[in-house]
């Protein structure tokens, strides 16, 4: 459970300051930080209302 927080919290950081929506998919965005993507994806999906893949697109879509 810790490492999927800390994949979590590498997620949040790689979105808010990074901005990496802007170039990359969720997969991708997971792959870069090292998370599994499917279980990081169920996370988002509980804390957010999105899946992954939906939370990229609405940033993509809202604040580009």
């Amino acid at each position: 459970m810790e490492k999927l927080m800390e994949d979590y919290a590498a997620f949040e950081r790689a979105m808010d300051r990074d901005k990496v929506y802007l170039d990359l998919s969720f997969e991708e965005i997971c792959a870069a930080i090292g998370a599994d993507a499917r279980t990081l994806d169920k996370l988002v999906f509980e804390e957010t209302g999105f899946g992954g893949p939906e939370l990229v697109d609405f940033y993509h879509s809202n604040f580009c």
